[in-house]
């Protein structure tokens, strides 16, 4: 796992040290529970609330060429179901963005890490990944999806959030 670090303010360092420091063991106990996770994993530590989205778009436009960088609209996006971290697929694997300035308590900053390393291991495997591109084209408006296809998607991320808020509770053993 590659950890990273946008511009950091004084006031995040206590949540940016922690959350390195334990992301090791939290990928661990993801792995454990549910099975592999991506090998090519980045977490970025974010501090700039207004970055969050251009982290996640710059990476998904990466994998579509010939994208507009317009982002498209948020309520075509139920997989941004919460703006103070998001999981994506990147060019190399699955990057993970995490909100750091909005942790108010270790406890949260371990949660909201084990909630979205739960999300990079649903996004981990080869059919995930090609499922989630399809998506990803269908929202930046390259190719459509089927409504079906759309909303049987739809689903699969509302079961994969349930999933991974059921997994929060991982964090205790951190």
């Amino acid at each position: 796992m590659r950890i990273s670090t946008a511009p950091l303010s004084a006031g995040d360092t206590p949540y940016s040290q922690y959350a390195t420091a334990i992301a090791p063991q939290a990928a661990k106990l993801v792995r454990d529970r549910f099975g592999t996770l991506p090998g090519a994993l980045h977490l970025i530590l974010n501090s700039d609330n207004s970055q969050n989205d251009h982290l996640a778009n710059t990476a998904e436009i990466t994998l579509l060429p010939g994208t507009s960088p317009a982002p498209p609209h948020p309520a075509t996006r139920p997989d941004r179901h919460q703006a103070r971290s998001l999981t994506t697929l990147d060019q190399d694997g699955v990057l993970i963005v995490l909100q750091i300035a909005s942790m108010r308590s270790e406890r949260d900053a371990a949660e909201t890490l084990v909630h979205e390393l739960v999300h990079a291991h649903q996004l981990g495997d080869r059919a995930a990944r090609a499922l989630h591109l399809k998506y990803l084209k269908h929202v930046w408006g390259q190719q459509p999806m089927k409504p079906s296809t759309l909303s049987a998607y739809k689903l699969l991320i509302e079961q994969r959030e349930a999933e991974a808020h059921d997994a929060e509770d991982l964090a205790a053993q951190l």
